[in-house]
């Protein structure tokens, strides 16, 4: 499992993608949060809160193309060159190859996160410590929770074709439905109790709770049973390619 772990790390950063995923959030989102925002709510400078509010707005949009961008890889570019047969006779079972997969692309997306904290110090220093501390670890907590059911959806996505940009394409789609498509969904109608029940199954509603600063079971069992669904049915198409 950690030789599968290892060998996505090692392929992420010796190809342009690793690089290009990197300086892209980095590079995006310092444009948008103290530079070029569309609106002052968006610049963290001119939005007059001691909050990194702005940057959790932001950076679901933007996980939402580069996680399937870093995903579609995976098992697709293995399907296309003939090797997934050689993978699966490893020693390994089909849940620890992709855990193994599913490990590699979490530490990328904690990479991702890290340089964050420079925005973290940099509102605290500016604003003399008043910065909501609570409400920041919930955001990021929320955030790496969203990134981790992308990363989810993103294998199986990958797993059930041998194209990486139609894996792209429906793991984009799959991100989309469930961070968006159930808010727009249950926001359609009429009755409020649909609509509530209809939201709960959207992540959004789950990430912007935790933000909160109040991190719910609820949110947490919605999260890991969000990711256990898409690892099952990973598994599964894994699994079918044996017969």
């Amino acid at each position: 499992m950690f030789a599968i772990l290892k060998k996505e790390i090692r392929y992420f950063f010796s190809s342009l993608i690793g690089p290009i995923v990197l300086v892209l959030f980095l590079l995006i989102n310092s444009l948008f949060l103290w530079s070029y925002a569309p609106n002052e709510y968006m610049n963290i400078l001119s939005s007059g809160f001691a909050s990194l509010e702005p940057l959790f707005s932001l950076a679901p949009w933007m996980y939402l193309i580069l996680i399937p961008a870093m995903t579609m890889r995976a098992f697709a570019e293995e399907k296309a060159n003939g090797t997934i047969e050689l993978l699966l006779t490893r020693p390994l079972t089909e849940f620890q190859i992709i855990l193994g997969k599913f490990l590699a692309y979490l530490l990328l997306l904690l990479l991702t996160l890290l340089p964050t904290f420079i925005y973290y110090y940099s509102v605290e220093f500016l604003s003399h410590g008043t910065i909501d501390k609570g409400a920041t670890i919930g955001s990021y907590i929320g955030l790496l929770l969203l990134g981790s059911s992308f990363i989810s959806i993103g294998l199986f996505s990958s797993v059930i074709t041998k194209s990486q940009i139609i894996s792209l394409l429906i793991s984009i789609l799959f991100c989309l439905l469930f961070y968006f498509g159930f808010s727009l969904i249950g926001n359609a109608g009429d009755d409020t109790s649909f609509s509530y029940i209809i939201e709960q199954f959207g992540i959004e509603e789950h990430y912007y709770s935790i933000s909160r600063g109040l991190v719910d079971t609820r949110d947490l069992i919605y999260y890991f049973c969000l990711i256990a669904l898409f690892t099952l049915l990973t598994k599964i198409a894994l699994v079918s390619r044996k017969w």
